[in-house]
């Protein structure tokens, strides 16, 4: 599977100013190539099969709250600093005690941070997965009406709609290996996040300390552990 990567301009859409360089900077491109490939991925299968989420649904997000990796939540977190920074101060991690905390009911799209969601949250619905032999196999869901309860297996799929959807674990398998020194831990998106956000803000902080006049750096203290030492006569 071919990942493109973005290009200088899209660096300029997805990360604010002092992320460019950055170690968490890297991590958060690479995941947002295999988001865009995932879409292009989902908008060939739709273009193949009948299958839509209910107009103004959102009912997977009432009782549903994803797990996400480290890495997920950091590009949640850069797209929230760079989309919602002014949202951050008054951000409420506590409520609803179930469901995802960043829906909205009253919204009728929902998902308040639609084009930073989690990999699962991008997947559901369109994605297949695997049966034991490796064939590709796809559930609707229980929410699109007329097809509660019917699994199509790879033959059938390629019979009747000339294609198979995308398959959710070969997405996760490469988000897992963005990070992978992470080793695919996951935590609720309401513990992963607060720690994300504070991540992108020291690294905001700091770029900002950096470069301002009055930071005792130097151009060749790259380490930034502090006042650079004096050279050795």
């Amino acid at each position: 599977m071919d990942v493109l990567q973005p290009n200088e301009d899209e660096y300029k859409k997805i990360l604010p100013a002092g992320l460019e360089g950055s170690l968490v900077a890297e991590s958060v491109l690479a995941l947002h190539a295999l988001y865009e490939e995932i879409a292009r991925a989902q908008e060939s299968w739709k273009e193949k099969s009948p299958f839509r989420c209910p107009p103004g649904c959102g009912r997977c997000c009432e009782t549903f709250e994803p797990d996400v990796l480290e890495v997920e939540a950091l590009y949640l977190a850069v797209w929230m600093f760079k989309n919602q920074r002014e949202r951050l101060g008054f951000l409420s991690f506590e409520t609803p005690a179930t469901g995802c905390f960043l829906a909205d009911p009253a919204n009728p799209y929902h998902c308040t941070v639609y084009e930073g969601r989690p990999l699962i949250c991008r997947l559901f619905s369109y994605a297949g997965d695997r049966d034991k032999k490796g064939r590709v196999r796809f559930r609707p869901c229980k929410y699109q009406e007329g097809y509660e309860g019917v699994t199509y297996g790879e033959e059938t799929l390629y019979s009747l709609f000339r294609g198979v959807p995308p398959v959710m674990a070969d997405y996760t398998a490469l988000a897992l290996g963005i990070m992978p020194a992470e080793t695919g831990q996951r935590l609720p998106l309401r513990q992963a996040l607060p720690a994300a956000l504070n991540k992108i803000r020291y690294l905001l902080d700091l770029a900002a300390f950096s470069s301002s006049p009055e930071a005792p750096f130097r151009d060749d203290d790259t380490d930034n552990d502090g006042p650079p030492l004096g050279k050795a006569s």
